[in-house]
């Protein structure tokens, strides 16, 4: 299990809905991964990704498409200008 994902797991969330978040992590990074460049940004993008998540879903949200649109735009914005990898020199 990678950071991100214990990092949802560990939430205090159910687990019907910790099940769901971890859906949503891996679609969202699924959407955006090809961004980032090498283990390092993986790791951070990712755990960028289940950050947006966990923070969106404490405030109340549960909406799987809504969850991931708001963890996905806020770590591709982290990332910086369209264009960039993360990693990349």
């Amino acid at each position: 299990m990678d950071q991100a994902t214990h990092l949802i797991r560990q939430a205090p969330f159910d687990r019907a809905t910790a099940h769901m978040l971890c859906r949503v992590l891996d679609e969202g990074w699924a959407q955006i991964s090809t961004r980032y460049v090498g283990a390092p940004a993986e790791k951070a993008g990712r755990c960028n990704v289940a950050d947006g998540i966990l923070a969106y879903a404490r405030a109340g949200q549960r909406d799987p498409e809504a969850l991931k649109v708001y963890a996905v735009t806020r770590a591709l914005s982290l990332l910086g200008p369209p264009g960039r990898k993360r990693g990349a020199a």
